[in-house]
């Protein structure tokens, strides 16, 4: 028997059929929002849009955006472990902060709206606040996650996005570069939505748990992204097409969106200048790299290169500081390419110590004087030693003196050597240096 429908109930059959299809429970297809500015969430038991509207979206009369961007039937009626995507923009969020962990010479913020201030050390800075330095500057912030972002010289950063989204606990950072470079250190992602991007007016730099370095030339409109560890992933234009770099390389993007990648040039290794440096000028020098054309020196107190203190670019391998206190150091060396690119880093500790500093022998009223200039940070006592030039054996030796002198009476003529140790007791350690002998002689 064969069953026959007049040809004017098929139109109503087809439209009941689509019904029937919408409203069965389906696997929701998470799909990005525009600019891929979503995240996914799997959806647990009990969940409905309406739920979840109203426990982490800013508007609950929002759910039927999520509900129409994710072709879902029925609202009430969610397949548990299916996944759909949420707008960031619709979800609520706590704030998370940028703390100024460091900064050196003219450091400068701007809240939203404010004329721009001096930056002080842990300051906080929320969404809006633009960052900005001036030459031979630095500052560092950490973020909330532990991150650590640094900006250099000459550089410029706004802060457009620094959030937790209380639906997933996930990190959502979102930093503009607008001139110059910074260098993020971003801790290793915890949650699967997390998302840290870094973006300038050509390029974004989505960020997957990584330490690496970006660059904009306004004047060039070009940009430069460098990748020590870790992953990113760069976009350029209006089609966010990705391209993901690998740890130890770089890229080159240009005006209009080109993306050039290269190896970085790899880290140079220091020949001169680790160690104890004594001489009032201090020196490094490294290896010449191969297709290098230039250097640079970054100084820091912390491994970490959070605390800046110094930062040297070189035409030549080798570099001169005419002053740093003393103190414990970190050095760190970097190749530059002739693209513009900066290479992998290379880096040694070395201990700034000025040497004491001594005064020629003078006669007095009361005797001989002799004089010394010490230095360093820290409660320091002084070691006088004096022996004749002809013998091993000190005729002074006068330990756990607190003045910068000694007089001596009594000397009988004769040529002499003496020399100066400077203790330094500070929190981090004691440390005792000594001064070259010094000459003197006494005639009859």
């Amino acid at each position: 028997m064969t069953l026959r429908t007049a040809p004017n109930l098929w139109p109503m059959l087809l439209a009941l059929l689509g019904a029937f299809i919408l409203a069965m429970p389906q696997p929701a297809r998470a799909q990005a929002a525009p600019g891929d500015d979503a995240i996914v969430y799997t959806v647990r038991k009990g969940d409905t849009l309406i739920s979840l509207a109203r426990a982490y979206m800013i508007r609950e009369a929002d759910w039927p955006q999520v509900q129409r961007l994710n072709r879902i039937g029925d609202p009430h009626r969610l397949k548990v472990a299916s996944q759909i995507a949420l707008p960031v923009r619709l979800l609520k969020s706590r704030p998370a902060t940028a703390t100024v962990a460091a900064f050196r010479g003219v450091a400068q913020v701007a809240a939203a709206g404010q004329p721009s201030r001096p930056v002080t050390m842990g300051q906080a800075l929320g969404e809006g606040a633009r960052i900005s330095t001036g030459p031979a500057s630095s500052v560092s912030l950490a973020l909330t996650d532990g991150s650590v972002i640094t900006l250099p010289s000459n550089s410029a950063l706004r802060i457009a996005r620094l959030r937790k989204l209380l639906i997933t606990d996930s990190i959502d950072y979102d930093l503009a570069l607008e001139s110059g470079s910074v260098r993020s250190r971003v801790t290793p992602f915890r949650n699967r939505d997390d998302r840290f991007r870094l973006r300038n007016p050509i390029a974004v730099s989505a960020v997957r748990g990584t330490d690496f370095r970006t660059h904009y030339d306004a004047a060039t409109a070009t940009a430069r992204a460098e990748l020590i560890e870790g992953g990113i992933g760069l976009t350029t234009g209006e089609v966010a097409k990705e391209t993901r770099l690998a740890p130890e390389f770089g890229a080159v993007i240009g005006k209009t969106g080109g993306i050039a990648v290269e190896p970085l040039l790899p880290a140079p290794v220091v020949t001169a200048g680790s160690g104890v440096q004594r001489a009032p000028a201090l020196t490094f020098a490294v290896n010449a790299v191969p297709g290098a054309a230039a250097y640079r020196l970054l100084i820091a107190r912390d491994s970490g290169f959070v605390d800046i203190v110094d930062a040297i670019d070189a035409a030549r391998p080798d570099f001169t500081l005419a002053a740093l206190p003393n103190g414990n150091y970190f050095a760190r060396f970097t190749a530059i390419a002739t693209s513009g690119l900066e290479g992998l880093p290379g880096t040694v500790a070395f201990r700034r110590r000025l040497a004491t500093a001594t005064q020629g022998a003078v006669a007095a009223e009361e005797g001989y004087v002799f004089r010394w200039t010490g230095s360093g940070e820290g409660v320091r006592r002084y070691r006088f030693q004096l022996r004749s030039a002809d013998s091993p054996v000190f005729i002074v030796d006068e330990a756990g003196l607190a003045g910068s002198s000694i007089v001596l009476s009594d000397l009988p003529p004769g040529r002499y050597l003496w020399r100066v140790g400077t203790t330094t007791h500070s929190a981090e350690e004691t440390d005792t240096e000594w001064s070259q002998f010094e000459s003197f002689a006494l005639d009859e």
